[in-house]
């Protein structure tokens, strides 16, 4: 995450106010996956090189959509042609072009992961990689790390409402949510086969909780 955690002891008294920060974490077992398909290939003639790369890739997209992908969770990610060269004795050697055509694919269920990248290797596929486990809809984890972040403030607020001998309203004034809940995403740097685990993803929420209490 890129918001810094605020430590659950950070609280703050200012006027008749209390101020707590209350954290929320929901462990989700991730039900798709994400992963980068893609061909590359060289060859001297640059029209070679393409159509090479394009028959490799219609042949790994006819093979995902027979394995129930459909061509929507599909999509190009990248598409490059560049030229290859090596140095020999000082001299600059022309290699070839270089083509590269990556996909961006949605894997469902998360089960068929690893005989889907098999098939995919089988197919012509050389290249592979950001394999993403995630929750196709994290608004229900969302909101019930919401709901422990809330609970872990008022808690927090009771008790100090009780050694301060001072009366607790039942509702804060203002709840604010200063982090998003949002999961950890795990990922495979490297495909090693179909030995896929996907393990569980880790949902956190925060919030700033603020009551005020009569004189």
């Amino acid at each position: 995450m890129s918001n810094t955690p605020i430590e659950h002891t950070n609280l703050s008294m200012s006027e008749n106010t209390i101020t707590v920060y209350g954290t929320g974490t929901i462990e989700a077992t991730p039900d798709v996956a994400f992963a980068v398909i893609g061909a590359e290939n060289t060859s001297k003639r640059i029209n070679e090189a393409q159509k090479e790369n394009a028959d490799t890739i219609s042949t790994i997209v006819n093979t995902l959509n027979k394995m129930g992908i459909p061509n929507e969770d599909i999509q190009t990610s990248d598409y490059r042609i560049e030229e290859e060269y090596t140095f020999e004795n000082n001299t600059k050697q022309f290699i070839g072009y270089k083509v590269t055509h990556l996909l961006n694919v949605l894997i469902e269920p998360i089960q068929k992961t690893g005989a889907v990248l098999d098939a995919a290797v089988a197919s012509g596929a050389n290249s592979l990689s950001g394999i993403q486990f995630k929750v196709k809809d994290p608004e229900e984890y969302n909101q019930r790390a919401l709901t422990l972040a809330i609970e872990q403030g008022n808690e927090k607020a009771k008790d100090i409402a009780h050694a301060l001998k001072v009366p607790l309203p039942r509702t804060p004034h203002q709840v604010t949510e200063i982090v998003s809940s949002s999961p950890v995403y795990r990922m495979l740097s490297q495909y090693e086969g179909t030995s896929i685990q996907p393990g569980q993803l880790t949902m956190t929420a925060q919030v700033k909780m603020v009551y005020v209490f009569p004189t």
